[in-house]
């Protein structure tokens, strides 16, 4: 007997109809999965996809009007010499509030590193040069590290006080205001004589304390205003004292 006789038998003892198929599926019938993960999504996904769909690109997400920060132009596809342009101007701008703080238009609000990176390294170079040159790169190095890290001390001093400033703005506030001292140290090593280099550093450091105390007069330090505003003349005059007996 055949292995398909005894399951035929065996069907007979058991009662199954063996007459009774399963019906094979229409394949006309199956629904359409081609594009989607339902039929009816996959319709519409076919329909809406020969309309021209309106892509969001780099170019129409950011526009002005949608710029996070507010800002009302977008700098991703701009040249280069544009952006250094730009950075310029605005350390251009916050210079000249130092220089000359009337009006008090706020512009150091926006802080950056650039400009007192510039001034830092502007007034380190000077001081080289009006060093012997075997102490040329020794006080490079201690005048680069006595801005950064004074800067760094006189902001944890106002931090610790309980003044309501930023601790980066605080920075760019202090770096900004050290350009009277960089024209300072320019001075003397164009003139180099005590009778021109005392007066002129001697006002250098006046306008740096005056601007520094001045734009730092929000931290809101009514109590301790004096606290705060002594390790910035000592940070300045400091400064100054180092330009003069170069």
């Amino acid at each position: 007997m055949s292995r398909n006789d005894r399951y035929i038998a065996e069907d007979d003892i058991y009662g199954i109809d063996t007459d009774y198929a399963v019906p094979a599926s229409n394949p006309a019938k199956r629904p359409d999965l081609s594009g989607s993960i339902g039929g009816r999504m996959g319709s519409t996904n076919s329909s809406n996809a020969a309309a021209p769909s309106a892509s969001v690109g780099p170019q129409t997400a950011y526009t002005s009007d949608a710029l996070p920060g507010g800002h009302r132009s977008n700098t991703l596809d701009e040249p280069i010499l544009t952006t250094i342009a730009r950075d310029f101007g605005k350390v251009g701008r916050k210079t000249v509030q130092v220089l000359y703080p009337k009006g008090r238009d706020n512009a150091l609000q926006e802080w950056d590193l650039w400009g007192p990176l510039f001034f830092c390294l502007s007034l380190a170079i000077i001081m080289s040069f009006l060093a012997p040159g075997q102490q040329a790169s020794a006080v490079f190095t201690g005048v680069f590290a006595l801005v950064c890290i004074g800067s760094c001390i006189v902001t944890l001093n106002c931090k610790l006080l309980g003044g309501h400033v930023s601790f980066f703005q605080s920075v760019c506030t202090l770096g900004y205001c050290i350009s009277p001292m960089a024209i300072a140290s320019l001075v003397t090593l164009l003139a180099h004589r005590i009778i021109i280099t005392l007066p002129v550093v001697a006002v250098a450091v006046g306008w740096s304390i005056s601007a520094a105390v001045g734009f730092l007069a929000g931290a809101q330090l009514a109590n301790r205003r004096l606290l705060a505003v002594y390790p910035i003349c000592l940070f300045y005059i400091c400064i100054g004292w180092i330009i003069i007996i170069s």
